[in-house]
């Protein structure tokens, strides 16, 4: 098998995080064609987050807290409904360019203990590689052994895979250039982390975690460790870069410098 590269791009570079239910379907297409010209020389893996469709329900549900009051089981169906509406589009797109996608809803066969992916039957996704296919999932409600339900976001599916196919490089798009010393988008003072490794992931994790938004799935503090205990227990290559730029992906995947923040063991 080719060596395989699991890329994520984030619901905030996808969809209109102000906007219930709104896909930005111009930067949809454009990923899916970086992502073509970029991923020829290996498989990728896609993921994608849900940004202003998903997260809308599970806050007004609690969704990732479980099953914890009458109203939790409609809002995990309305949550994995919204999650699977802005996967519909983001296939719809990447086969409008030609692309051999091939969908894999984690609600459908994953099963998670206390948030954390415990069992998912991989061989399919391993076939479908295999076979030429690009294998798309995507952050969705999955049911949860301790608390009924859960939302397991990308980054965590991720993980699961990793384990699984031991990818060389994982690869993060936001709406920013990387991970940042505070908020680029408050302050001037903000300062791009280029590289986090053992040295400084406590500190950068921490003040990074100071300065979660609305976001049902933890934000970029939970990102970075989630990406570092991967490099550290797999030795895999994790890079956050800005989506949102032009080209941007497709040089990274094929291999080329970019404005990014690296993360490694």
């Amino acid at each position: 098998m080719k060596k395989i590269v699991l890329v994520k791009i984030g619901g905030s570079s996808i969809t209109n995080i102000n906007v219930v239910n709104s896909a930005k379907i111009e930067a949809i297409s454009r990923l899916a064609t970086e992502i073509k010209e970029g991923g020829k020389k290996f498989n990728v893996l896609l993921g994608h987050g849900g940004g202003s469709f998903p997260h809308v329900p599970a806050h007004k549900y609690k969704t990732g807290l479980g099953l914890i009051n009458e109203k939790s089981h409609l809002g995990a169906s309305l949550t994995q409904r919204s999650a699977s509406e802005l996967h519909s589009i983001v296939m719809q797109q990447l086969i409008k360019h030609d692309i051999p996608a091939f969908s894999f809803p984690p609600s459908a066969s994953a099963i998670a203990k206390d948030r954390r992916i415990v069992k998912w039957d991989i061989e399919p996704i391993k076939k479908a590689l295999d076979n030429g296919f690009m294998p798309v999932t995507y952050g969705d409600v999955v049911l949860d052994l301790k608390q009924g339900v859960c939302i397991s976001p990308t980054e965590e599916l991720f993980r699961y895979i990793a384990s699984k196919l031991r990818p060389t490089q994982i690869i993060i798009g936001t709406d920013v250039d990387g991970v940042y010393t505070c908020d680029p988008k408050t302050s001037k003072e903000a300062k791009l982390i280029p590289l986090i490794d053992s040295n400084n992931i406590n500190s950068v994790s921490a003040d990074v975690g100071k300065l979660r938004k609305f976001n049902v799935t933890g934000g970029m503090g939970s990102k970075i460790r989630f990406l570092h205990n991967i490099s550290v227990n797999m030795g895999t290559e994790c890079i956050i870069l800005n989506a949102n730029k032009k080209n941007r992906l497709k040089d990274a995947l094929m291999g080329k410098t970019v404005i990014s923040t690296k993360i490694v063991a």
